[in-house]
């Protein structure tokens, strides 16, 4: 996309800003009648993010882009059926161009290959990727192109991560496709960030995530065994997947996420690489430390890729540490992770983040897991980003907030982060 295009996006960005400011409602309270660990919450949960549970499920943990492109590719040239495939950043570079001549390939011997980018996180996907992909028999599509006359339709991007092979494997989590993302987050320049393969029944869900978004686009209805084969059990988890659009005005991804901090009993852990959060959200963190639950958040340090975010954040920084939550700052590179764990039992990862845009613009799609061992298999991972972390405290802050102008900058724009 060019230059002229993206400024066009950004003036439609700021038209919905000021028109409508994103600000959809939420019930701030909700799944605060159960906790995590009552035999209801389950049942909530599913109600309160449209959803049922799936059981029998594999979530393997995947962290930085030494552990997950390797797999992705492998999957993809192993797939006999299908491959649907969404991404929000899909960049020219090394790993990009990998990715598209596999998924060529894979055309070429005849599998069906549908494949869904957003057009400004991809704006740089290479015209000679573009080509191939075409070329080859890969159902290509960009999602949501700019339109000066739908501002809102425009504004609404997808962030969702997907790639879904013969529609039993599947991949999900906060990575993109982009030099950043590559390697084990060894230097500034790459990033910290985690996938996830699911192999069982939950991965229908997440075909209809991308399923929804195709037929936006084209019109059409995927179905049949090459898409929704069968499911067989592959593990042991319980597990759903939640997605959520500006059309769904039930906001089922808000609403999870708060259920998730409302239901919490004894701890909460975060790791969020873009948290602005709302009223609501503020509260429920401030409400779930004052009852006595441990809130820990990791956040990005000032090597994140969005400092307005940053500023945005430490907005409520002030009050949150006054409330009793610790924060802290990964200081190696930028962290891209989405990561909730509540009372070690429910674990809350994808593409969503903890600020308004993902809440009420973007499509977004998180990954549920009810499991004990799968929440301690988090919970290891934050507790070795931790230790690559500074805290941030009442005596500290001061000097670690950014100047104030910027902080009120942000604030005012903070429903489109």
């Amino acid at each position: 996309m060019s230059y002229t295009r993206l400024l066009t996006f950004k003036a439609l960005a700021l038209v919905t800003l000021l028109s409508s400011c994103a600000s959809r409602m939420i019930e701030p309270m909700v799944g605060a009648e159960s906790s995590v660990s009552s035999p209801a919450f389950s049942s909530t949960m599913a109600q309160i993010s449209n959803t049922p549970w799936t059981r029998g499920n594999q979530v393997i943990t995947l962290e930085n882009g030494d552990a997950y492109y390797p797999a992705m590719l492998e999957a993809i040239q192993n797939a006999q059926t299908s491959i649907t495939f969404e991404a929000f950043a899909f960049v020219d570079g090394p790993m990009t161009r990998t990715f598209t001549e596999a998924l060529a390939q894979k055309a070429q011997e005849g599998v069906s290959v549908l494949m869904i980018v957003d057009e400004i996180g991809s704006r740089h996907i290479g015209e000679d990727n573009e080509a191939l992909l075409r070329s080859s028999g890969v159902r290509f599509h960009a999602y949501h192109p700019l339109n000066p006359l739908r501002p809102f339709r425009s504004n609404n991007r997808t962030h969702r991560k997907i790639l879904v092979v013969d529609g039993r494997r599947a991949f999900t989590g906060g990575a993109g496709f982009a030099y950043a993302w590559e390697g084990n987050a060894q230097s500034a320049d790459h990033w910290r960030d985690t996938q996830y393969e699911v192999n069982g029944p939950a991965v229908t869900q997440l075909q209809r995530a991308f399923a929804e978004n195709w037929a936006d686009l084209t019109g059409e209805t995927l179905a049949g065994s090459a898409y929704y084969p069968t499911q067989l059990p592959k593990g042991h988890h319980m597990a759903q997947f939640v997605f959520d659009s500006p059309q769904n005005r039930s906001n089922p991804l808000a609403h999870s996420v708060l259920c998730g901090i409302n239901s919490a009993r004894e701890s909460l852990i975060l790791e969020q690489a873009y948290f602005v959060p709302n009223k609501a959200l503020k509260r429920a963190l401030i409400a779930a430390s004052r009852r006595g639950v441990e809130v820990a958040m990791l956040m990005p340090s000032d090597k994140t890729d969005s400092l307005f975010c940053r500023y945005a954040s430490q907005n409520s920084w002030k009050e949150l540490l006054k409330a009793g939550v610790r924060l802290y700052q990964y200081n190696p590179t930028m962290m891209h992770g989405k990561l909730l764990i509540a009372d070690s039992r429910l674990s809350i990862v994808g593409s969503g983040n903890l600020d308004g845009r993902s809440f009420f613009i973007n499509d977004e799609v998180n990954l549920h897991v009810l499991s004990p061992t799968f929440a301690a298999e988090q919970k290891a991972m934050f507790l070795r980003d931790l230790k690559q972390a500074d805290e941030i405290t009442p005596s500290n802050l001061s000097v670690i907030v950014g100047p104030a102008l910027h902080r009120i900058i942000a604030k005012v724009i903070s429903p489109q982060l």
